[in-house]
């Protein structure tokens, strides 16, 4: 359905302010691409390029072609772009620009081919058409996806045209699309929320806006207008940062349709959206990059505001048809079926999958609890959040903290501040600690959203009475420190 799609409709598949491209265009970069990867078939291609229009079409070309679209980031730090990189094996790097030093010696090394992309969409290059006949195997992995890990290096997970095609299926059965609507683009293709507007926007005939400048992702509501987009799909934090801008007043927008996932969605924030903004379709999604985007889902409505307002959060709703889920006696929420990943790269974390009465299982961590007919996420077991709609392991962030000379032991965890959450590092180090001088150190490591915004000195790293580090206390301590400052005064470095 999805080339048949872009094969033969006559709208627009793309539009940033005055530019705007036609599906049949994105049909002839396709087919251009396509006569690089003919004759391939399950070739890991990594995708090293912003957010263009031959950027979208490169990503359908590998996934029809039967390769396997593993997106990088450019704008990440190039070692965890390595990091990530090496862990994938690719065979191909398609790129919009040249690779930094570090990435170009890789592929040299391994043979992995490097092609730029606006050479192979130019009129000139050649095309060749994709060979549809077989289909698509259910079995065959159509992409790579990275999260956090707990060693300090990301863990790949690979997902199947059989893991993630019954989401989309669900998605375009619940959701009340229109031919030609308008999808906001506003995260990072490695964040799984890309996939929902990745397929459902070609799939409905309609367009992809994409953020593409630094001003428009500080300025999300300019960029909702200007390109006039009726699907957003984001986090609550991006609403949060909505209602600012909009200074909580009634704001006329095109926007009919709102996903929200990856963090919990105040009700504060959902009266905003349904009583400001005018969304006469607002969905609350939960899922994960290992078992296929979203797996529970929740309808809002008005009425969420009183019968919800106990719980302050709206619920994650119930299981999406085709998920078939457990809660342990722990309270931990485990999720089987068709969506979940065959397991990590390399086969890391194989504890986080077990086999129950002959059914597999995924261990997502996740606390959930029953509620008046539907679930509530209530955070995590481990040492893994969700800070901004994205998924970090603190012991990743931990042990990029220790490579830092000085740091004997660091413990990170998130704190709230007027309504919002911030990253602290608590940090047992030999000499003064520079705040400063240790976030340049991590960003050659880590993206943005893993630095931490406030460094807390301990000078003893508390134990609880197993011998483990007692991380419950250490937020305390972090609270009595902050409770004896200026109440008003922010933690340094804290969004506001």
């Amino acid at each position: 359905d999805l080339y048949r799609i872009i094969d033969s409709s006559a709208g627009l598949a793309y539009r940033h302010g005055p530019e705007t491209h036609t599906f049949r265009e994105m049909r002839e970069q396709m087919l251009r691409i396509n006569s690089l990867l003919t004759g391939h078939t399950q070739a890991r291609v990594v995708v090293y390029a912003g957010k263009t229009f031959p950027t979208y079409s490169a990503i359908y070309a590998v996934v029809l072609s039967g390769n396997v679209w593993i997106p990088v980031n450019p704008d990440l730090p190039e070692d965890r772009n390595l990091e990530m990189i090496r862990a994938s094996k690719p065979d191909l790097i398609l790129t919009d620009r040249p690779l930094p030093a570090k990435i170009a010696r890789f592929a040299e090394e391994t043979g992995a081919k490097v092609a730029d992309l606006s050479a192979l969409v130019s009129p000139q290059a050649p095309s060749r058409a994709f060979a549809l006949d077989k289909g698509l195997g259910k079995d065959d992995v159509a992409y790579i996806m990275f999260t956090s890990g707990s060693s300090g290096t990301p863990k790949g997970v690979p997902m199947t045209h059989g893991n993630y095609i019954p989401f989309i299926r669900n998605a375009m059965r619940l959701l009340p699309f229109k031919k030609g609507e308008v999808f906001a683009d506003y995260h990072d293709f490695s964040f799984d929320i890309s996939i929902f507007y990745v397929f459902c926007a070609p799939l409905t005939e309609s367009a992809l806006a994409p953020i593409l400048k630094d001003e428009e992702r500080a300025m999300p509501l300019r960029h909702i207008l200007h390109n006039k987009v009726t699907v957003l799909a984001t986090i609550p934090s991006t609403m949060l940062r909505i209602r600012m801008l909009a200074r909580n007043k009634p704001t006329a927008t095109d926007i009919r349709i709102l996903f929200v996932c990856g963090e919990p969605f105040r009700l504060d924030l959902l009266d905003f959206c349904l009583n400001k903004l005018g969304v006469t379709d607002v969905y609350n999604f939960y899922g994960l990059t290992e078992t296929g985007v979203e797996n529970f889902h929740h309808r809002c409505s008005p009425a969420d505001l009183a019968v919800y307002a106990e719980k302050n959060f709206a619920p994650i709703g119930l299981p999406l048809p085709g998920n078939p889920v457990r809660v342990t006696p722990e309270g931990e929420l485990m999720i089987a079926g068709p969506q979940v990943t065959a397991g990590y790269l390399e086969g890391r974390s194989p504890e986080r999958f077990e086999v129950l009465e002959g059914v597999r299982w995924f261990h997502t961590g996740d606390r959930v609890t029953e509620h008046g007919g539907v679930y509530f996420c209530n955070g995590r077991f481990d040492s893994q959040i969700k800070l901004h709609g994205y998924r970090i392991e603190l012991m990743d962030i931990e042990a990029n903290l220790r490579k830092i000379g000085g740091i004997d032991e660091a413990v990170c965890f998130v704190a709230p501040w007027q309504g919002q959450e911030y990253l602290v590092a608590a940090v047992k180090n030999e000499s003064a600690l520079d705040p400063e001088d240790a976030r340049r150190r991590l960003r050659a490591a880590l993206p943005d959203y893993m630095i931490p915004t406030e460094f807390f000195p301990i000078a003893e790293i508390p134990l609880n009475k197993a011998g483990k580090i007692d991380r419950p206390a250490i937020r305390r301590m972090f609270t009595d420190k902050l409770s004896g400052d200026v109440s008003s005064q922010a933690p340094r470095g804290a969004r506001i």
